[in-house]
């Protein structure tokens, strides 16, 4: 029996399959299998897993009809035959230590799971960024049991940074829904394992890297309006037949949290048609969202004139967009958290070729944010004249006010804000 079966959903993936299938053959911990299982594609995927399976006897290949993400991991699930279970999406890659050093965890502390951190990853831009939150950095690194399950829902939702105990996914009969397609089916197997595990932790370590740069990934799609939805629906249904309605709450809450990701994510030209799906979510599940004020507040203000926000949210952003292509270049004041999303944002929205440099107050870090230089402010004001700043930081923030200060001694007069990007466009 391998320690850790690593399985691999394949779907029209041949740009990026070597890289990923390279970053597992090559891991520290040799006892593993890794099951690819090809979902009909129809470009050279399926022959790509096929040279690397004569490569690599821990190899195992299924070629199946496409019938989604979930029907694909539910087959690998049943080929499995390791003591714990990982998850590696065909379009990213992994560091050589990971099942090592997540193994060698779960097996000392007898958990169901353990999971750890990611990177947002551009190859593009040879760039990445950890996804961390401070906030839970005390419970980091602690083994987890069922009275801090709530905690659970807390860290990154993904399910592929971690391992899971084969017996603990078949004792609670944990599996994937099989929708057509692969619309978020992710959502329902990462909750049914907070829902069920006893123990559980999060390494305060990154080994995976998230592939943000391919444009055919199924979290880019701006047309799936109702998956989210029906994901969670099947959630509902399945945790009603097997009488344990006192997990309901947790897929209530989940569930009107998600709308308004998904709300950002969908075209604009859904965007109002959706709202009716937000005002009927909100109506049945409001009290489960009652003390989350930023989600709640955001919901009634929506739905106080729908037609009326959705306009103005598009119009919003054709401004900022005309007002972004219309310049010269533009500088991002801020080269930190803040500055990391609004650079994610211009690249998703095909403006990354606007960014001139990341300006900051002090000496800079680091010379370069991806593939733009880190330079002082002033620096910036000499080299990129007339171009368009965005004061990447916190509204109103102390920071906010002494970077305003700088920028008023350099007669910059006017500029963008994180506001004008982060209330209007997705960026994950």
């Amino acid at each position: 029996m391998p320690k850790v079966s690593i399985i691999v959903p394949v779907y029209n993936v041949e740009q990026y399959l070597c890289q990923c299938l390279d970053s597992i053959m090559t891991q520290t911990m040799k006892d593993i299998e890794i099951i690819c299982i090809d979902d009909g594609s129809t470009d050279s995927s399926g022959m790509i897993i096929e040279r690397y399976a004569v490569l690599d006897s821990r190899i195992k290949v299924l070629h199946k009809s496409n019938e989604g993400y979930g029907a694909a991991m539910n087959a690998g699930l049943r080929l499995a035959v390791g003591e714990y279970i990982g998850i590696v999406e065909s379009d990213d890659k992994i560091a050589s230590e990971m099942y090592e050093t997540l193994y060698e965890t779960a097996s000392n502390n007898n958990l169901d799971f353990v999971k750890s951190d990611a990177y947002y990853w551009y190859e593009k831009l040879n760039y990445q960024k950890r996804v961390h939150d401070n906030n839970l950095n005390a419970l980091y690194d602690q083994t987890l049991g069922e009275d801090e399950r709530n905690i659970f829902f807390d860290f990154f939702m993904n399910i592929w940074t971690g391992i899971y105990k084969k017996d603990f996914l078949l004792q609670n009969n944990i599996s994937f829904n099989e929708s057509l397609g692969a619309s978020y089916q992710d959502n329902g197997f990462w909750m049914q394992t907070c829902f069920y595990a006893k123990r559980a932790m999060w390494l305060n370590e990154a080994f995976y890297y998230y592939r943000q740069d391919n444009p055919e990934a199924s979290v880019k799609s701006t047309s799936k309006m109702l998956a989210m939805t029906r994901e969670y629906e099947y959630l509902e249904k399945m945790i009603k037949a097997r009488r344990q309605e006192y997990l309901l709450p947790y897929v209530y809450s989940t569930r009107l949290v998600r709308l308004k990701g998904t709300f950002y994510r969908i075209d604009d030209k859904y965007k109002y048609d959706f709202t009716s799906q937000i005002r009927k979510d909100y109506g049945k599940y409001k009290a489960y969202i009652k003390y989350n004020r930023y989600i709640d507040n955001w919901i009634r203000e929506l739905l106080k004139a729908p037609e009326e926000y959705c306009n103005s949210l598009i119009e919003k952003k054709r401004k900022v967009k005309v007002q972004i292509l219309e310049s010269e270049g533009v500088i991002i004041y801020g080269a930190g958290k803040q500055g990391d999303i609004a650079m994610r944002i211009l690249y998703n929205e095909g403006l990354y070729g606007k960014i001139r440099c990341f300006a900051v107050s002090d000496e800079p870090k680091n010379d370069l944010v991806a593939d733009k230089k880190v330079v002082k402010i002033e620096k910036a004001h000499d080299c990129y004249p007339n171009s368009l700043y965005l004061l990447a930081v916190v509204p109103g923030s102390k920071a906010y006010r002494d970077m305003e200060e700088r920028m008023g001694s350099l007669g910059i007069k006017e500029y963008l804000q994180m506001t004008d990007f982060l209330e209007k466009f997705n960026y994950i």
